[in-house]
């Protein structure tokens, strides 16, 4: 269930530590395979905010509950150091009920990471934002079968061009 999904990711982010590629990126990004993601749209995001170089930093990503939905992750790859020379500490510490959003959060934030908001990353149903037709949105999140991705993908592009905001130089 992705209710107690704890386990499971401190495993998958063991597996991109022992990668070793997210070390080459400023920024290490996750985002759920049914959330439909522009990585564009996140580079101006990012470049905004200002972050200062080298600094450990998560971003907060929706004004709903405690701020940080799974279903788009984003750490500055100090943030994801810190995570990993800490994590053994976090996984005594943090209770590992409920969602790794969640145990991410209290595990960043008590382990010394910093935070930046921005509460135009994500669009989530869980939170009743689930529009698609938000032309600076990053992610959209859920999108379980195909077509409805498809359709959320398709009204946030158009938005995009609509508004002004083309994004797609390829096209």
């Amino acid at each position: 269930s992705s209710i107690n999904n704890i386990d499971s990711f401190i495993g998958a982010w063991e597996n991109v530590r022992n990668d070793g590629r997210w070390a080459r990126h400023d920024w290490i990004v996750k985002v759920d395979a049914d959330a439909v993601f522009f990585p564009d749209r996140l580079r101006m995001h990012i470049q905004s905010l200002r972050t200062p170089q080298g600094s450990r930093v998560y971003l907060r990503n929706i004004n709903f509950k405690f701020q940080f939905l799974g279903a788009l992750e984003i750490f500055t790859r100090e943030a994801m150091q810190r995570y990993f020379d800490k994590a053994d500490e976090c996984q005594k510490k943090v209770g590992h009920e409920g969602g790794e959003d969640y145990y991410m959060l209290s595990c960043s934030d008590g382990i010394g990471i910093d935070h930046q908001t921005d509460f135009a990353l994500l669009n989530d149903k869980y939170a009743a934002t689930g529009n698609c037709n938000d032309p600076w949105v990053v992610g959209f999140h859920f999108y379980k079968k195909v077509e409805h991705w498809n359709d959320c993908y398709e009204a946030a592009k158009n938005s995009a061009k609509i508004n002004g905001k083309d994004y797609w130089q390829w096209e």
